[in-house]
Order: C-alpha cells, then sequence, then structure tokens
C-alpha cells in the first residue's frame, strides 16, 4: 500500500494525475518508472583529457546527455538492465566510442564512474609515412613482431619478393628435372600464351642452379600450328626450342602456414605453435616486365614504370595447394591428386594488363598505397602508377595514417584501435577479412579490395580507414550474402553455404561474427581483438582480462580461452575463474590476478581439470548426446570436449577453385567419399548439425560432388555425419 502511495504521489508531481482519475498511464507502469535508474560519467581522450560536446546514449533506449567541459555527463531515466552506453564524437578530431562490456542497472540505482575513451584520429591531410618511422619512439618488442621473422605476425610477411619464402621446394623438379601440371581431367595443362595473350600453351615447371641462388622458372611453349599437340616426351626444360617463354617465379604470396619457419618446415617436424595463421596455398607472382605481352601492352599504350615500385601479375597459372587430403590417402578417387600439390589457377586469363599485385591484391597486403588508374579498350581500371609505403600489412593499415603522429608525438593524432566502438574495431580487420571475392563500391566492381573514388584526395587516398569511414561505403553490397559460387558479385561480398549464415571461404569472418550471438548479446560486444593479437602469432589475445584476471594469450586448445569468459554462468557455473587461471597455467601461459602472478599447487590443478572436464562433458551429453566420449580437447586428430571443435566447425577453404581434394575428404558410414570438413574454421560460433549438410546433397550424384555438402560440427571425426556428394 505504502508503494502504491509512493507512485500516486510520484504521479501527480509528473502531471500525469488528473482530477476525477488517471490518465492512461497505469499504476502498474508508473511503478516501472519510478525504478528508472541514472548513470554518470566521464568520456575523455587517449591523454586523459575531459571531452566537451560528447553526446552520450543508451543504445536502445531514449536517454541521452552531453558531456560537460571536464567531459562528464549524467545519464537519467535508464530503464534498468544490461545496458551499453555509445558516445558521439562532438567533432572530427576524435572517432565515435562506446562500452563493449554492458554496464549492470538495477531499478532506481546510481551508477557512477563509467569511463569512455575516445580514440584520436589522423587529419583529413594525413599521409602515410612508414612502419620505420614508428621504430623510433614504440617498443622494439612490438616491430620484432611485425618483422618478417618466423614467429612474427602474419599480416608482416604474407608477401615475400624473391624465393627465400617458397614452400615445398622439393616438389619442384631438380636442375635437368621437369614437373608437368595437368588440368582436373589429367591432360597436360595448357595456359594463356604469355607471348601475346592470344591462345593456349604448353608449360612445364623448371630450376635452373643450386641454393641458395637457385631459379624457378615457367617455361611456356610456343603457340602450336592448328592440329599439333604436345605430348610429355615434347616437353622438357632444356634451352629448346628457341621460342620458348622463360618467366621467372619472383616473388611468393601466402603459403607459410601457422607454425614456426613454415617455408622450411612443410612437413611439421616441428610442432604447430598456433591456429593464428592457417596454411592454404601459395601463389608465384612474376614481374609484370618478364612477361612479353605485358611488357609490350603497356609501350603500345604509352603506361611508364619509370621511378616506380615494382609490379607483379600476382598468380602465375600454377600455383601450390599445401592444405587438403594428404598425397596417398585412400580416399582419394583414382586420378585425384592430394595435398600439397601443384594446381591451376585462371589459366585462360592469368596475363591481363588488368591482372596485378597494384590493382588486384595490394590494399591487402601493403600498406600506405596509392593508386592512378584508366580505362582501355577491353580493360577497367588498369593501374598506370601505384605506390606504397610498407609491402606486407604494418602499423598504419590499423592505426591510420600516421604523418601528423610521426612528426609531433600527439597520442590524439593516430587511431587506437581498443577505444572504437565494436563496429568499428571489427571493421579494421574486416577491411581485409570482410570479403574472400569481394567488389569496390566506387567504381562499382572493379577493385577487389575495398576502395571508393569519393575520397582519393583525402584521408586514405580511396582506401578505407578504419573508424574514421564505413566499410559498407567502400564494399558493394558489403556483408550480404552471396550464395552463387561464380561469377555473380553483386548478390554480396558473403560467399555462403545456401544457409547464408556459413562461410565457404576464407578473409570472411567479419560477415560470420556479425551473424554469431558474441556480436549482439547481454554482457559483451565481442571484437576481433576479444580473441586475437594481430602483432604475433600465438594464441589467444596479449592481454585477455576477466574477474580480475589476466589472462596472457590464453590457450585455445585447453578451453582456457573460451572458459574465461564463460565460466560461472550457463552450463559452466561449477566452473571457476580460478580454474580456469589453473587451466592457464597446466598449458605453461601465464595469468595474473590484480596485478599479481598466479600460482596453483598440483594438486589444485588436477581438481580444477576435473572440474572442467565434467562441465563440459555434461555440456556436450545434454547438448549432443556425448557423454561417454573420452575428454581430449588438446589432441587435434580427436579433440573432444574442444570447444572450436563443436562451435568453429570449419566449414570454409582457403583455396580458389572447388576440387573435392581441396576439402579433407574421409569415407561416409557407405565407404564413400565425402567431406570431412574445411580448412577455414566458422567465426558463427553455433553448432552446424548434421542434417543441415545432408540437405544440400544433388538428387542426382552423376551431377554432385563432394564439395557440394557443407561439413558440420560432428563430420571431422564421424563417419555418420558425414554425406557423398557423388558416386564414388
Amino acid at each position: 500500500m505504502k508503494r502504491l502511495l509512493l507512485v500516486f504521489m510520484l504521479l501527480i508531481l509528473a502531471g500525469v494525475v488528473v482530477a476525477g482519475g488517471t490518465s492512461s498511464v497505469t499504476l502498474a507502469q508508473a511503478a516501472q518508472r519510478a525504478g528508472l535508474a541514472t548513470i554518470s560519467g566521464n568520456v575523455k581522450d587517449v591523454k586523459g583529457v575531459g571531452v566537451k560536446g560528447a553526446t552520450v546514449t543508451v543504445e536502445g533506449q531514449s536517454a541521452k546527455a552531453t558531456t560537460d567541459s571536464s567531459g562528464s555527463f549524467k545519464l537519467t531515466g535508464v530503464a534498468p538492465g544490461a545496458v551499453y552506453l555509445y558516445v558521439k564524437t562532438p567533432s572530427a578530431a576524435y572517432l565515435d566510442g562506446e562500452t563493449l562490456k554492458a554496464i549492470p542497472v538495477k531499478g532506481s540505482a546510481k551508477v557512477f564512474g563509467v569511463a569512455i575513451t575516445l580514440s584520436g584520429r589522423p587529419g583529413a591531410k594525413a599521409a602515410y609515412v612508414g612502419m620505420k618511422n614508428c621504430t623510433g619512439c614504440h617498443d622494439e618488442k612490438m616491430f620484432k613482431s611485425l618483422d618478417g621473422a618466423p614467429h612474427a605476425a602474419a599480416h608482416s610477411r604474407f608477401v615475400t619478393e624473391g624465393t627465400s619464402h617458397m614452400v615445398y621446394k622439393n616438389k619442384w623438379p631438380e636442375p635437368n628435372g621437369k614437373y608437368l601440371p595437368r588440368d582436373p581431367k589429367g591432360k597436360l595443362l595448357t595456359v594463356q600464351d604469355p607471348l601475346d595473350g592470344k591462345g593456349m600453351v604448353n608449360v612445364v615447371l623448371c630450376t635452373k642452379g643450386d641454393e641458395p641462388g637457385r631459379e624457378y622458372l615457367f617455361k611456356f611453349y610456343p603457340d602450336q600450328k592448328e592440329g599439333i599437340s604436345l605430348t610429355e616426351v615434347d616437353l622438357d626444360c632444356s634451352d629448346k626450342p628457341a621460342g620458348a617463354v622463360w618467366i621467372p617465379v619472383a616473388a611468393t604470396i601466402g603459403g607459410e602456414g601457422n607454425w614456426g619457419e613454415g617455408y622450411t618446415d612443410p612437413n611439421h617436424k616441428i610442432a604447430d605453435r598456433t591456429p593464428n595463421f592457417g596454411e592454404g596455398k601459395q601463389r608465384y607472382m612474376a614481374r609484370i616486365q618478364d612477361v612479353p605481352y605485358l611488357n609490350k601492352w603497356r609501350k603500345d599504350n604509352n603506361i611508364s614504370r619509370e621511378g616506380q615500385k615494382q609490379d607483379y601479375v600476382p598468380f602465375m597459372p600454377v600455383y601450390m595447394v599445401q592444405d587438403g587430403t594428404p598425397e596417398g590417402s585412400k580416399v582419394l578417387a583414382k586420378g585425384e591428386v592430394g595435398a600439397p600439390m601443384f594446381w591451376q589457377k585462371s589459366p585462360t586469363d592469368w596475363a591481363k594488363p588488368d591482372n596485378t599485385l597494384s590493382r588486384n591484391c595490394a590494399a591487402c597486403h601493403a600498406t600506405g598505397l596509392t593508386i592512378e588508374t584508366k580505362d582501355f579498350p577491353g580493360f577497367k581500371a588498369v593501374v598506370t602508377s601505384w605506390d606504397y609505403k610498407d609491402l606486407n600489412i604494418t602499423c598504419e593499415s590499423c592505426h591510420g595514417p600516421g604523418s601528423e603522429h610521426a612528426k609531433t608525438s600527439d597520442k590524439t593524432k593516430i587511431i587506437a584501435p581498443k577505444y572504437l566502438t565494436a563496429k568499428a574495431g571489427n571493421e579494421l580487420c574486416g577491411q581485409c577479412h570482410g570479403s574472400h571475392d569481394g567488389k569496390s563500391e566506387n567504381p562499382m566492381g572493379i577493385f577487389k579490395p575495398p576502395y571508393n573514388a569519393k575520397y582519393k584526395d583525402t584521408l586514405g587516398h580511396g582506401f578505407f580507414v578504419p573508424g574514421v569511414y564505413d566499410l559498407a561505403t567502400f564494399y558493394f553490397n558489403f556483408d550480404k550474402a552471396r550464395v552463387d559460387r561464380g561469377s555473380n558479385w553483386k548478390e554480396g561480398t558473403f560467399m555462403t553455404w545456401p544457409d547464408q549464415t556459413h562461410g565457404t571461404a576464407h578473409s570472411m569472418e567479419i560477415s560470420e561474427l556479425n551473424r554469431s550471438v558474441h556480436a549482439n548479446n547481454s554482457s559483451e560486444k565481442l571484437t576481433c581483438a576479444t580473441c586475437h593479437d594481430s602483432h604475433t602469432l600465438d594464441a589467444g589475445p596479449a592481454s585477455l582480462k576477466v574477474g580480475g584476471y589476466d589472462f596472457a594469450n590464453a590457450a585455445y586448445g585447453n578451453n582456457t580461452l573460451c572458459l574465461a569468459c564463460h565460466a560461472a554462468s550457463g552450463p559452466f557455473k561449477n566452473i571457476s575463474k580460478t580454474d580456469v587461471a589453473a587451466l592457464q597455467l597446466d598449458a605453461g601461459r601465464k595469468v595474473t590476478k590484480d596485478g599479481a602472478a598466479v600460482t596453483v599447487k598440483p594438486a589444485d590443478t588436477a581438481l580444477a581439470r576435473n572440474r572442467v572436464a565434467r562441465a563440459v562433458a555434461k555440456h556436450m551429453q545434454v547438448g549432443a548426446g556425448m557423454g561417454g566420449a573420452l575428454y581430449t580437447p588438446d589432441d587435434p586428430k580427436m579433440p573432444v570436449g574442444n570447444c572450436t571443435a563443436c562451435h568453429m566447425p570449419k566449414t570454409g577453404k582457403l583455396q580458389d577453385v572447388s576440387v573435392d581434394a581441396e576439402y579433407h575428404l574421409d569415407f561416409d558410414m557407405n565407404g564413400k567419399s565425402a567431406v570431412a570438413e574445411g580448412n577455414v574454421a566458422s567465426h558463427v560460433f553455433d553448432i552446424v548439425w548434421p542434417g543441415q549438410s545432408a540437405i544440400l546433397k544433388n538428387p542426382d550424384p552423376s551431377k554432385g560432388h563432394d564439395y557440394d555438402i557443407m561439413p558440420n560440427s560432428c563430420s571431422k571425426c564421424h563417419a555418420f555425419a558425414r554425406t557423398s556428394g557423388d558416386l564414388d
């Protein structure tokens, strides 16, 4: 009664009670209004200075406040629950910010001390300066992670000029030997003639000289007269015929894998370190001036390369497929080639004026790019001039052009990714991990990387800058599902299985994450940086702070990374953060609590492992009837109980063409070959059930393929979960 009286008095004060009765606002609604809370805090810049005039709102609510001269704000009328705050920058000196972790708000509560930091940003005229200008001031350890060394981040060593990082050199022939590439039907491969761009000619892979100066070459035979076909006996690596075109491998792109020195240890004799850089393929690049047709075409069209950076044909007509069904596997059909293997890549059109590193690849494989283009008959937007600051991905790809920051050391003149909104933070990675084969917004459908000519004369020179721009304005139909595996790029950037949720290819993690509960839940907005450290190959983020604990490079294999957040709630309510800390230490990694190093007695570690095993086993039993399975999360061949094994099935693949053997094949229950898994982990974090795969089977198996059928969460380990797509 007293509660209702209080509500009635509040209604009178609010003017909603009128003579003769009440308005349509009921007493129950009024009671709810009486429970509205307040949130106060401060918005500051990266120097700790308060930001005046910033607009602070509550996501999904109408509560709004503006910061005063000290950056302070007070939100009133906040409905209770788990809420996120968003800060709209007051000027172009900052980027928008938000709380990535939800703020728990109780009815009628007063929440104090919410602090939100806004990243600075480069001005419109800021220019790229290159990583060498960063090394003078910043931590040496950071740059060791970006120097191209074996354990450095993949970003820093994806493209290597020369052949020092070539994988599987043993697959190439010895001098005076030969390797004859074949097409999917086993016939000798013929490819676009590099002499004049017309016709199809035979190609042989050859080597000359000894290491370390050995040359790796493609020998292209002259175009033959009509009716004449060369045979295996006719092809070799001799100096004859005189009309053969020899093109050396001038650089490699990709392929080093996720282990130590992958380019010297392709057979994994060194134990794999981490899952942060998958092994998939390596392409061989040629200098454009080494391709006679391109050299002549440029001269005929008055395109000079004088004073420019070296440009390349980004792939030659044969490349190395590293991962897939292993060679010699019993599941391979007759004539089917296993991995590692040489395979064809665009054999009919590899040598074209518009197929250059500068045009199709450099935005995601170089930093500080500027380009000039021109349309020619039959070819749109051919790059006529280009420049970059760093080959490979370095500091400014994520932090923005650094000239102003380098000149002044002002922290507000550079992008601080950790203070970006979840959307902007994910788009930072999504500029390259947002599409396998996207197309630019402007000019529409021309460039593979995100590009918009509208911004050509301002920050980024037309290329995306994280936090400053919206990625959807740089990709055509960004994040829209594309089910067509053909050339219909207009469907969208996200190449998917028919469910339009799980990706079929690589470099599309952001679209999967956007469709996951991690991106949209009531407790925390996860970003790529929550689980990954872009500066290193080490698994897990450099620092994951949860419940007073700080996990350094939290381990994937024993579930530390996942349980650090999921422990003490839901199906894992009986696991404590202390138990997870014990797992982290047991994996040989560091963990602190409130700044002090954590130590756990062996007996307590055993108890913690027992509690985790029981909780995970129960979760498997309830979710998938797996209670009787052994708990072996650290076994990559049978990772039972590993969170990612079930919640991140490898539904996609790294290679560019669709061939059954480029997936990991295994036998189904009927002894036929079927896809067990791909080699790109799903980032939707849901369970893909076998039923979702089975419905994709072609009713006419004579027209189907194994690769038509999506891998699922069970198919890696269980024959019953695999579905053959064809007759063998």
